[in-house]
């Protein structure tokens, strides 16, 4: 009888380990995830980017390229490529002849089926910009966590585009030297000089003669 109880209590401890360990278990950079606004969605066709197959439909459908994804936060945009199938890319290779470039062959995911303007999560990990060039892309490596699973994560990688300061239009110097100088049309004098300061408008007419 004691041997018999020992053991229950053994079996049901584990299993009650098991069970709290399969609770715990979760995303592994779920403190690093932050929320972005999916853009778009477009197949890129490079010549050298497969995409998998799953059904003979698929493959029917498939126009070949990969899929890209971009990203919109308030702190710039982000460009995702789809995942890549190593052991796909793997055997590709192997039977690419020489000097030809080998395909590298990517997964459908969950993300080919988002629609645009839903918000995502995803841990980005980007390589720091340049200290001269602060707005220069950078190489990304981007964490999804895939929401069919309690704890898997899709690993693919991509880029940054910080914003630039201010709004990098061409319209806001070419306001100041032309509004109120009689060179633009009505209809952009209307649109542009809207918004600029009426004292650069009045400066560009000064020494200027007043038709009556």
């Amino acid at each position: 009888m004691h041997f018999c109880a020992r053991r229950s209590l053994l079996v049901l401890t584990l299993s009650g380990s098991t069970v709290a360990a399969s609770a715990q278990k979760t995303y592994k950079h779920a403190s690093d995830y932050k929320v972005a606004v999916l853009d778009q969605t477009i197949r890129l066709h490079t010549g050298t980017d497969l995409t998998t197959s799953h059904t003979s439909t698929d493959a029917k459908l498939d126009q070949g390229g990969q899929g890209m994804h971009f990203l919109h936060t308030e702190t710039g945009d982000y460009r995702v490529e789809a995942p890549v199938n190593k052991g796909a890319t793997f055997l590709a290779a192997m039977a690419t002849p020489r000097y030809q470039v080998a395909p590298t062959v990517h997964n459908k995911w969950f993300l080919d089926k988002v629609q645009s303007n839903t918000q995502v999560l995803f841990a980005p990990q980007c390589s720091k910009p340049n200290k001269k060039h602060p707005n220069d892309v950078v190489r990304c490596v981007f964490w999804f966590p895939d929401p069919d699973s309690n704890d898997h994560e899709y690993m693919t990688t991509g880029d940054f585009t910080p914003y630039v300061t201010g709004d990098g239009a061409n319209t806001a110097k070419v306001a100041n030297n032309l509004c109120g100088t009689g060179k633009l049309n009505a209809d952009t004098e209307a649109k542009l000089c809207a918004a600029v300061p009426k004292a650069m408008t009045e400066a560009n007419t000064v020494g200027k003669p007043t038709v009556e």
